[in-house]
């Protein structure tokens, strides 16, 4: 039995010390590869960097904004910091990241729609924070209001990885150890997609027909506008043709003074691949209407 009890423990001993080390070499390794999100993106930016435009949002600016040809029409240094699956939470995180860096931030571009009436974050970009939880301040407060896992992903050595293998496993560790570059050039950032709706695909989509009285993370987006000096438009982006608004627009442009509305700034269904996300050609269309509506 003592025996036993002997080798249970050295076993036990032999299990931590190993998902302390892995721990440890998980880390260092998201801390010093390239970048292969946007979140690792924002964290290897020089501090005190100086860009003219931000664009930040979900898939619906990711896939819909080329900084590429916004830059080449105003000569503005312009980055598209959209995010699949992205809601109002991540994006005031991500600025306060560029503020913790010291970006010098012209003119903030920020996508407002149906994610007005969400108060949490996304899990993609609560994943692509977790390597830097104990080691970016602003990562971990936001971690500790929003990860109901925050104790377990702190304290637990190798948990975080553990549990989100999916996103931070072994395959994308080894992709981090090779250096192993995204598709994605975040310099600017956009991704196109390449898809066409087809017409007999083409379904209603619907706006809540309510909206929440407020949004914390506007608010507090608003505040660190105004101390950084920061000149930020909301924008809601381009629908198809089968958008059901439910008045939606109009509640949330009472509630946002400065909302610039782009729901129908592109007409043909036919640059849209899905009835939420433009094409590449569509993309382009929106960019070229983006300069010229807002003067940029």
């Amino acid at each position: 039995m003592r025996k036993f009890l002997i080798n249970s423990i050295v076993f036990l001993v032999g299990i931590i010390i190993a998902l302390f080390l892995l721990d440890i070499l998980y880390t260092y390794v998201y801390n010093n590869s390239f970048p292969r999100n946007k979140t690792q993106y924002i964290l290897s930016l020089k501090e005190g960097e100086k860009l003219d435009y931000i664009f930040l949002g979900s898939s619906r600016v990711e896939n819909s904004i080329i900084s590429s040809e916004i830059e080449r029409l105003t000569g503005k240094r312009t980055i598209n910091l959209g995010t699949q699956g992205a809601r109002l939470d991540d994006m005031n995180i991500f600025l306060r990241l560029l503020i913790e860096k010291k970006v010098k931030v012209k003119r903030l571009f920020i996508q407002v729609d149906y994610i007005y009436n969400y108060e949490s974050s996304s899990d993609i970009v609560r994943s692509q924070a977790l390597p830097y939880i104990r080691r970016n301040s602003v990562i971990k407060d936001y971690l500790k209001r929003v990860d109901s896992n925050y104790i377990k992903n702190y304290y637990v050595p190798f948990y975080r990885y553990a549990v989100n293998d999916y996103r931070l496993g072994f395959r994308e560790f080894f992709a981090s150890l090779a250096n192993k570059k995204s598709k994605i050039d975040f310099n600017y950032g956009f991704v196109p997609l390449n898809g066409v709706m087809n017409k007999k695909d083409i379904r209603e989509v619907e706006l809540p027909k309510s909206i929440s009285k407020s949004n914390k993370s506007i608010t507090e987006i608003d505040s660190i506008c105004k101390i950084n000096k920061i000149d930020v438009t909301y924008f809601f982006s381009p629908y198809c043709s089968s958008l059901k608004t439910n008045g939606y627009i109009n509640k949330l442009r009472s509630q946002l003074s400065n909302l610039e509305d782009f729901s129908a700034a592109v007409q043909e269904d036919s640059l849209f691949e899905n009835c939420a996300h433009l094409n590449k050609l569509g993309a382009k269309v929106f960019s070229n209407v983006i300069v010229k509506r807002l003067d940029l």
